[in-house]
C-alpha cells in the first residue's frame, strides 16, 4: 500500500513538472510565432530590405542619368 502511495506521488510530481515545461515552452513558441519579435515580422523586415536596396539602385542609376543631362546642357549654355 505505501508504495502504491509513493508511486502516485512520484507520477504526480513528474505529470506536473511535465505540464509546467510544456506550458513553458508553449508560451515562447507563442511569442516567437505571433510576438513584436515574430517570424512575420522578420520576413516583411527581410522583404522591405530587399525592396529598399532595389530602390537605391534605381535612383542611384536614374540620379547618374541627371546629372549626365545636366552636365550636357551646361555644356551648351554660352559663357557668361
Amino acid at each position: 500500500m505505501k508504495h502504491k502511495v509513493h508511486e502516485i506521488k512520484k507520477f504526480s510530481v513528474i505529470a506536473i513538472a511535465s505540464i509546467a515545461v510544456t506550458l513553458f515552452l508553449s508560451y515562447h513558441v507563442a511569442i516567437l510565432l505571433f510576438g513584436s519579435n515574430s517570424l512575420d515580422v522578420y520576413n516583411s523586415l527581410k522583404d522591405k530590405r530587399v525592396y529598399l536596396i532595389n530602390e537605391i539602385k534605381r535612383l542611384q542609376e536614374e540620379n547618374a542619368h541627371l546629372q549626365k543631362e545636366y552636365f550636357e546642357l551646361k555644356n551648351l549654355e554660352p559663357e557668361q
